[in-house]
């Protein structure tokens, strides 16, 4: 299992303006941005800054990782990267938000931390962003598989929320297991929580 000839790599840190770009392009019609940002021009405008405090987050504290020819990026966490302390850190960084959509964002938050599995010592993905158009065309799947080829060898499970059935269906392909029911905030679009076991060598 490799990247595919995507030459999947680990994210400079002096790339987090590029990442918050490919980003913020990836999931402009994302159901969940859309609930977040019900503008269109609106989410132009405002998704670079939210997707740049997501990647520097990611830098500092998790994983980024992106195909060779920059058309796809991944951002992980460990364990899920959440406690108070942390979504603190992260809020900090919403500043350009309004009222609305800090709101939004923060009830977001809380219902994807009180459905967390409670396991330790998992890798959480919170974006797997591919360029709109290059969708479709196995960027995503490639970014994934790098990493978890890695994560087999290491013993290491891992953990996502599905924000469509078309990712549901991808994640299941890479060995994603349902993880009880969607879930959502109060108005917002479904999430499905999906799990991985590491699997056995071959």
């Amino acid at each position: 299992m490799t990247g595919g000839g995507h030459g999947v790599r680990r994210a400079k840190s002096s790339e987090v303006d590029g990442v918050a770009e490919l980003l913020s392009l990836a999931f402009m019609e994302d159901p969940v941005s859309r609930w977040i940002f019900p503008g269109r021009d609106r989410r132009r405008r405002a998704h670079p800054g939210f997707f740049g405090a997501f990647a520097g987050y990611a830098f500092d504290r998790g994983e980024v990782w992106v195909t060779g020819d920059f058309t796809g990026a991944t951002l992980w966490f460990p364990e899920g990267g959440e406690n108070p302390e942390d979504e603190e850190a992260l809020l900090a960084r919403f500043a350009a938000l309004d009222d609305g959509e800090r709101t939004r964002v923060c009830a977001l938050m809380e219902v994807m931390g009180v459905n967390l599995p409670t396991r330790p010592g998992f890798l959480h993905v919170q974006f797997v962003g591919v360029l709109p158009k290059r969708q479709r065309s196995g960027v995503g799947g490639a970014l994934l598989r790098h990493r978890l080829e890695h994560l087999d060898a290491e013993g290491i499970p891992s953990y996502l929320e599905a924000s469509s059935p078309d990712s549901v269906r991808l994640y299941r392909r890479l060995g994603f297991k349902d993880l009880g029911k969607p879930f959502a905030a109060p108005g917002a679009p479904s999430m499905w929580p999906m799990w991985r076991e590491p699997a056995s060598p071959a």
